[in-house]
């Protein structure tokens, strides 16, 4: 009988988007899924720190993925009128906090939550511009004066070489997300689009960060590129269509991921381990033990008045 391996660096996350994303209701692509839990990973291995956040959480289906990608402190901010619908002026969802608020311990019980419910015209007033956020879920409001509000409050929120992404770039059925996007570069925004994920685009701070995240999705995700180098409102984008990126049967993707940051743990710990061994050592050694006196002296001479 084969033995089980080291549990995985993020097995919630690994068990979630196996197991768990097709119990909860929503509107999310397995490639996109994937691709979002795998930048998440790739700002955590370069030491990039900051919350989470998704504006339009619904039931939680693309909120437990992020929810599920975060350490140490990290906390995962989710935004939605829920039973305000009054404050819902499209009408593109009907999130039901309950039924969130079970998904998220089901599949999410570790994670650091905080529930804003509230329409994203509002934040900035409740003094959501304090957070700070390395990766930004879009995907409230329809329209585009929502969709040029939030993006601005992403803008306002990120830390450089933060991601955005926004839902419903190319629906044919809510066309108010292209217009406010549109607009929002137009009138100056700095965010850079630089991925087409099956209905959804990424956005990063800067140009240069656009183009490392596009090289790093280029490597992990080959088999599902589409084309490279689109024209995109001003900016080069790659898309992708959907590809098994995520499964039991390889390491491709987020899979391997986590197995490079499970080895690099393993790596720190070897690493500390034997800086460890060499100070004991150093300590039970003759010359440890004969200059001890003279540090004493030293000590003393350290704590007497000048």
């Amino acid at each position: 009988m084969d033995q089980p391996g080291p549990p995985c660096f993020f097995d919630a996350l690994a068990r979630y988007l196996e197991l768990g994303i097709g119990q909860v209701e929503g509107w999310l692509s397995p490639q996109s899924a994937a691709m979002i839990a795998h930048v998440s990973l790739a700002q955590i291995r370069a030491g990039l720190r900051g919350d989470v956040c998704e504006i339009g959480v619904h039931h939680g289906k693309l909120f437990i993925v992020l929810a599920n990608a975060i350490v140490g402190g990290e906390r995962a901010h989710a935004v939605d009128v829920f039973g305000d619908q009054e404050k819902n002026l499209d009408r593109s969802g009907a999130g039901d906090r309950a039924v969130f608020e079970r998904n998220v311990a089901a599949y999410a019980p570790g994670a650091r939550v905080e529930i804003v419910q509230e329409s994203s015209l509002d934040l900035e007033k409740a003094g959501f511009l304090r957070n700070r956020f390395r990766l930004m879920s879009i995907d409230g409001g329809h329209t585009a004066a929502i969709t040029q509000n939030d993006l601005r409050l992403a803008e306002a929120t990120l830390v450089p070489s933060g991601i955005a992404i926004l839902d419903d770039i190319l629906s044919d059925q809510w066309t108010g997300v292209i217009t406010g996007l549109a607009n929002y570069l137009a009138q100056g925004g700095r965010l850079v689009p630089f991925v087409l994920a099956p209905n959804k685009l990424f956005l990063a701070t800067d140009v240069a960060n656009a183009g490392r995240y596009r090289a790093i999705l280029r490597r992990d995700f080959a088999l599902a590129l589409s084309k490279c180098d689109l024209e995109f409102l001003g900016a080069v984008v790659d898309s992708y269509w959907e590809h098994p990126y995520y499964s039991r049967e390889d390491h491709a993707g987020l899979r391997r991921e986590n197995d490079d940051l499970r080895r690099e743990r393993d790596e720190l710990r070897r690493r500390v381990s034997e800086l460890e061994a060499h100070v004991a050592a150093f300590h039970a050694s003759t010359s440890w033990r004969v200059t001890a006196p003279l540090r004493s002296l030293t000590q003393i001479g350290r704590q007497r008045p000048g």
